[in-house]
C-alpha cells in the first residue's frame, strides 16, 4: 500500500514519536523513508558550495548557524539510525513555510503518505500561531498519520538537540 513515506520532524519533544510510528509503518509495508526538517527562510544559511555553515557565517549569524547545522545535524542522526535499522532513509533539510514544504516535497518526491507530529495549541495559541499539521491535512492528496505529543500538551518546536 505505502511505498514512500514523508516523514517531517522538527527536534521537538514529538519527533522521537514520529519516527518510531514511521519506522513501524516502513516495516510493515516495505516503505522507504524521507525524513524532512524545513527551516524559516531567515535561519536558513546557503554556501554556494552547499556545505554548511561555514566560520565565518557563525560569527557573523550565529543563531542562523545553529538552526542550520542543528537541523543538519538532526536529519542526518535520524536518517543514519533508520539505515542501522535496515531501513531505506534519506534525509533532506529545506528552506521555506512547513506545510507548503512538506505538500510539495512529498508531491516531488512521489510519497504515498505522509508522518507529522501534532502540537496541541491552547484556544489563544489557536488564535495567534499556525498549525503545520492542520494546514497540510487541508491541502494533502495522500494518507496523513498524525503523531500527537508525548503529554497531550502544548510544546514548541526546537531543531536544536546535542
Amino acid at each position: 500500500m505505502f511505498h514512500a513515506i514523508l516523514v517531517g520532524i522538527d527536534g521537538s519533544d514529538r519527533t522521537e514519536g514520529v519516527i518510531t510510528v514511521a519506522t513501524d509503518l516502513a516495516r510493515a509495508f516495505g516503505a522507504s523513508l524521507h525524513v524532512l526538517c524545513v527551516v524559516d527562510p531567515a535561519y536558513f544559511l546557503t554556501e554556494p558550495d552547499g556545505v554548511r555553515p561555514n566560520a565565518t557565517d557563525e560569527i557573523d549569524y550565529p543563531a542562523a548557524a545553529m538552526e542550520r547545522e542543528g537541523a543538519d545535524d538532526l536529519v542526518a542522526r535520524v536518517v543514519l539510525r533508520l539505515s542501522e535499522q535496515k531501513l531505506c532513509a534519506e534525509g533532506s533539510v529545506v528552506q521555506g513555510e512547513p506545510a507548503e514544504q512538506i505538500l510539495e516535497i512529498a508531491a516531488v518526491l512521489g510519497c504515498d503518505a505522509v508522518v507529522l507530529g501534532h502540537r496541541h495549541l491552547s484556544w489563544l495559541g489557536r488564535m495567534t500561531e499556525r498549525s503545520v499539521c492542520h494546514e497540510v491535512l487541508g491541502k494533502v492528496s495522500v494518507p496523513v498519520l498524525v503523531v500527537p505529543s508525548p503529554d497531550g500538551k502544548h510544546s514548541a518546536p526546537a531543531i536544536r538537540q546535542g
